[in-house]
């Protein structure tokens, strides 16, 4: 009797969870294809001695790409907020599945600071397998998410040709890796920061921000 009764108290929420996973289910969201990372536990066990050596020396590349904006750009470099601030992370950085506008800002090279149009980003996966896809634009990192810290998820990939529907798995060729950290800034805003910059830059940092679903059936708060 006592099983019976617990049934009958749980059928409401499986029935819920019955319709969000046929909503999920109905939703299809483009994505690249990309390389598997070895099967090692963890990010560690995964991770390049290349990599690694950068991912170790992240704080002092914030110092220096920071020291690197010109005085003409500090104000706009301030107007990036906890973005651009390298001790901003707060906890819960994990990354919830959907589309993201991804949008670079990029510290150090010829400029001293380049902030680009947001371009489309994905994360997608299971319990157990979290990645990552750049979709738009001319840089593509792709690959996948391992939980670390509280305040991070550490990031292994590699750089996926703009012409191409995947990309080689990392650790194949040093060239296309790529290694960073993706840290909660502030509410439905995370930041991806790559090891590996472009255009002779210190530091590129991608600004995450979720696209707003546009869900069948329901009525917004406001109006559109």
């Amino acid at each position: 009797m006592r099983f019976a009764s617990t049934l009958l108290a749980l059928a409401p929420l499986m029935a819920v969870g019955a319709l969000l996973s046929g909503c999920m289910a109905g939703t299809a969201r483009p994505r690249a294809a990309i390389g598997k990372v070895a099967t090692a536990p963890g990010w560690a066990g995964s991770i390049t001695p290349g990599d690694r050596t950068l991912l170790e020396a992240l704080p002092a590349t914030w110092e220096r790409a920071r020291a690197s904006v010109p005085q003409r750009l500090k104000a706009k470099l301030n107007a990036e907020g906890p973005l651009v601030q390298p001790g901003a992370a707060l906890e819960l950085p994990a990354l919830p599945p959907g589309p993201y506008y991804c949008r670079l800002v990029r510290l150090g090279g010829a400029h001293g600071l380049d902030t680009f149009k947001p371009d489309f980003c994905n994360v997608d996966g299971t319990t157990h397998n979290l990645s990552f896809t750049k979709q738009s634009g001319t840089i593509l990192p792709g690959g996948w998410l391992f939980p670390d810290t509280d305040k991070r998820q550490v990031f292994l990939g590699t750089f996926r040709p703009a012409r191409a529907n995947s990309a080689p798995p990392y650790s194949v060729d040093p060239k296309q890796d790529v290694a960073g950290v993706v840290e909660r800034v502030a509410p439905f805003r995370w930041r991806l920061v790559l090891t590996r910059a472009g255009q002779g830059a210190l530091l590129d940092i991608y600004e995450l921000v979720p696209v707003t679903p546009q869900v069948q059936g329901a009525v917004p708060a406001i109006p559109g």
